[in-house]
């Protein structure tokens, strides 16, 4: 039964668990586990029975449709405390952190001891591993014995494939600094146009709560966007690039 629907029906005096429950296509331990957590607000009481109004009707749906998107109950706690405190925005947001690393777009992070770091980057020197200390690309955890935490393993692959490709370690640091720099500007103009755009429009619509799931939606499908179209153009500038810069080389023939 849709939210609508259930609004029109609900009985004045509203409805007991068992009604609530019917009503939400869940069951009563389930409500009940959700008002412990503090995820659903506790009903009136009218002598020994609880009544259940809109509110908690509208509450389940939001719930329902976050668990159906794979959002945890943790983190959808949490979107419900960022929205009592009134919070930001990006606050609401945040926890699509913990989705994203469910679906393998966030990388997770890895460990390795300094021998480990020295197998990927053989010659790697302690001046080499300082300046990938300063770029954050490892992480000092701790230093008796040495043990780094690498935030983007995929960085890491990229560095080893570069060195076996002949690339020196510290030519594809430098490198690294120049894309990262190109990178942020470029996903900081992406976001300002996303900010005004969607989340700006959608905030002074004064959209309640329940229209959470529909903001997400939107974060989710606009967030593949700039990659595909980076990849696109990055795709066309290397392929000039490659043909301009091989056309001054010239072989020498013994």
């Amino acid at each position: 039964m849709s939210t609508s629907a259930v609004r029109q029906e609900l009985p004045s005096e509203g409805l007991t668990i068992d009604q609530l429950g019917q009503a939400a296509g869940t069951t009563t331990r389930n409500i009940r586990a959700l008002q412990t957590r503090g995820l659903l607000p506790p009903p009136v009481m009218a002598g020994r029975v609880g009544h259940y109004g809109h509110e908690h009707v509208e509450r389940l749906g939001l719930i329902t449709r976050l668990q159906d998107r794979g959002y945890s109950l943790a983190a959808i706690a949490d979107v419900l405390q960022a929205w009592n405190e009134q919070r930001s925005v990006g606050d609401l947001l945040g926890f699509e952190r913990e989705r994203d690393l469910a679906e393998g777009t966030l990388e997770s992070e890895l460990e390795l001891g300094l021998e480990e770091l020295a197998a990927r980057f053989p010659g790697i020197d302690d001046a080499l591993v300082h300046r990938a200390i300063e770029l954050e690309l490892v992480i000092p955890v701790s230093w008796v014995p040495p043990r780094f935490r690498v935030p983007s393993p995929r960085l890491l692959e990229v560095g080893a494939a570069l060195l076996e490709l002949g690339v020196p370690l510290h030519a594809a640091l430098d490198q690294l600094v120049v894309l990262r720099e190109g990178t942020a500007q470029m996903a900081k103009t992406v976001v300002e146009m996303f900010a005004e755009h969607v989340i700006a429009p959608w905030a002074a619509a004064g959209h309640p709560l329940e229209a959470i799931p529909d903001l997400l939606d939107r974060v989710r499908r606009t967030k593949p966007l700039p990659i595909a179209a980076m990849t696109a153009l990055m795709r066309k500038a290397l392929a000039r690039e490659v043909s301009a810069a091989l056309s001054t080389i010239v072989p020498r023939h013994g």
